[in-house]
């Protein structure tokens, strides 16, 4: 195994690090839920990689800094982490656009999404993605704000027991169509 890869518990106490270069081991095993024995070996850890320089201020107190080689690591997994975040979220759009074009195919031109948000805004991303020129759709906010068109409901958002109040509507629990339940 490669010494100088960090693993997660590593990273987490790194980013803690740069975020407050004052923090005590105490602070530190609290915040990330970890055993003060355990954060004063990973402290241990990533000083003797390089990644923290350890700063005496007296007898009792240190400082972490965060060295250049560790601002590196937390900027490579920060980035490697957003690209994931990117790569999700262009899955759930290309989810969603697939859900839209089978009742598409079925005839359903027609769609309302309802949601505030951030769900809600990626289903109107994967919307006008779309290339239909019949497909149609508005965002409305409460289930007060559907009409009794004969649209497909987009449901954006958690709203326990919410069924449609027109027998002409359908609509199409997102969420639960993304997660599989």
């Amino acid at each position: 195994m490669n010494s100088s890869i960090i693993g997660e518990r590593e990273l987490k106490i790194i980013e803690e690090i740069s975020q407050d270069k004052n923090l005590t081991q105490r602070k530190i095993s609290h915040r990330l839920g970890l055993s003060l024995g355990m954060t004063n070996i990973i402290l241990k850890r990533l000083a003797s990689k390089g990644y923290i320089k350890v700063k005496g201020l007296n007898r009792r107190k240190v400082q972490y800094i965060l060295t250049p080689k560790g601002f590196a690591e937390k900027t490579k997994k920060s980035y490697r982490y957003f690209l994931k975040t990117i790569h999700s979220l262009q899955e759930m759009k290309k989810k969603i656009q697939r859900l839209i074009l089978m009742e598409y195919e079925q005839g359903k031109t027609h769609f309302v999404i309802l949601g505030k948000g951030e769900l809600a805004d990626i289903v109107e991303l994967s919307l006008k993605n779309i290339d239909k020129t019949r497909l149609e759709y508005i965002r409305v906010s409460t289930p007060e704000d559907v009409s009794g068109s004969k649209a497909v409901i987009l449901l954006a958002e958690s709203k326990p027991g919410f069924r449609t109040s027109a027998k002409t509507n359908r609509y199409i629990d997102v969420l639960s169509a993304l997660t599989g339940s």
